[in-house]
């Protein structure tokens, strides 16, 4: 008989692991690549970005409000399309969580070699094992160490701003020249890389308080906070920087703050990042063990993996994790898996985003602790919304990969 998993997660543990699973390395790592699209207008294409992700979160609380399962996309699409489309979209979730997690692992290598004599592939797998350790710890451990990683990553962002201050107001934010909507919507649908990890708070279902409720508010709550965050920053970046230097910069953030506050400044943000990509690989882990261990309870051939420890780990789905993880280590570039996991995560978002619409019909009589709201014969609007920008997101990521 499948084991189950403990509640012990509060409102506010679930927001701080959604807000650090979105802070995480993407902010640090992208915003550069992005301002080489959009210029000075960085901050609209993180706007669509966000706006993109809030439209699919409305379809992510309905969805995990009715159907409060660690298993998230899975458990979604299994309800509404069949078992053979939810497993796909399972392993397209756990997978990208997965590989998402080896390259922000390479950036931690990388971060790293600019502090110690060391290889990057050597701290890449020695992070994916530390992280590895606290997930197979517990999740209340796991969730405390979520806690501190995330203030640090915040306060790095804050430092950044501080540091792009005097230089806020002194150029052109509108600036359109060399750049159009073309550009700008390129910039947005690979600054979405940013935006991935809200969807992790769905994971958490099983092991959370009151889910039906919570992890709605979470959702919300994060993206919130994130959109916000992400907007300031944008804007303080371009403003003490060229885009152009920033475009050409592998630590975009860290030069703004040297910039504004001096070398320390730069070197500080440096060692946040190392802190904001270990997060990252925390929350990756830690939210495909979940997918793994909840379609282990209902596919055989994956059976073995619905082992849970005594501190409450799915401890046979991190093993394979963390073997996983650390071949896809040796392999690959921040900024292209950046594309390739949207891939991924824009048909995810698209499904979702169909799900609610044809549970709607299929499955009418469900409760719903929270609903999708602006509906039309009870079809949402806003998740049609959704489906529209995800599609025209991922049209432009192809776009960008091909050209």
């Amino acid at each position: 008989m499948p084991q189950k998993l403990k509640r012990t997660l509060s409102l506010a543990e679930c927001i701080f692991f959604g807000v650090g699973s979105i802070l995480g390395a993407g902010i640090y790592t992208i915003i550069g690549k992005v301002s080489g699209y959009a210029g000075n207008l960085t901050w609209l294409s993180f706007l669509i970005a966000s706006l993109t992700a809030l439209l699919t979160a409305f379809s992510y609380a309905e969805l995990s409000s009715a159907y409060p399962k660690s298993g998230g996309e899975y458990v979604y699409t299994k309800k509404a399309m069949g078992e053979k489309i939810g497993t796909s979209i399972g392993f397209i979730i756990a997978l990208n969580g997965i590989i998402s997690g080896a390259t922000v692992a390479v950036g931690f290598g990388g971060y790293l070699t600019q502090l110690l004599d060391t290889q990057i592939v050597v701290g890449a797998l020695g992070i994916i094992t530390l992280i590895f350790l606290v997930n197979i710890s517990g999740i209340r451990e796991s969730s405390i160490i979520n806690i501190i990683f995330t203030i640090i990553e915040f306060s790095g962002l804050v430092l950044v701003i501080i540091s792009a201050i005097p230089k806020i107001g002194t150029v052109d934010l509108f600036e359109f020249t060399g750049f159009d909507g073309k550009s700008v919507l390129m910039a947005a649908s690979l600054g979405f890389f940013a935006f991935i990890g809200f969807e992790e708070i769905v994971k958490l279902a099983e092991e959370t308080k009151n889910p039906q409720k919570t992890i709605p508010k979470a959702l919300f709550i994060a993206s919130g906070i994130v959109t916000v965050m992400y907007f300031i920053v944008a804007v303080s970046a371009v403003s003490a920087l060229p885009f152009e230097t920033l475009s050409a910069s592998s630590s975009p953030l860290s030069d703004v703050a040297e910039k504004g506050l001096g070398p320390t400044a730069g070197l500080i943000i440096v060692v946040i990042a190392l802190f904001s990509t270990s997060n990252t690989i925390l929350s990756n882990m830690l939210g495909s063990s979940r997918v793994l261990y909840d379609m282990a309870k209902e596919i055989k051939f994956l059976s073995v993996l619905n082992k849970v420890s005594k501190r409450q780990s799915p401890y046979a789905a991190l093993i394979l994790i963390l073997f996983v993880m650390s071949a896809f280590a040796f392999i690959g570039k921040i900024e292209v898996i950046a594309m390739i996991a949207n891939l991924f995560i824009f048909i995810t978002f698209f499904t979702v985003n169909l799900t609610v619409l044809l549970l709607r019909k299929s499955d009418p009589q469900k409760e719903r602790p929270f609903r999708v709201p602006l509906n039309i014969n009870n079809l949402p609007l806003i998740s049609f919304l959704g489906m529209a920008m995800t599609l025209l997101l991922f049209c432009f990521n192809v776009y960008i990969l091909i050209v």
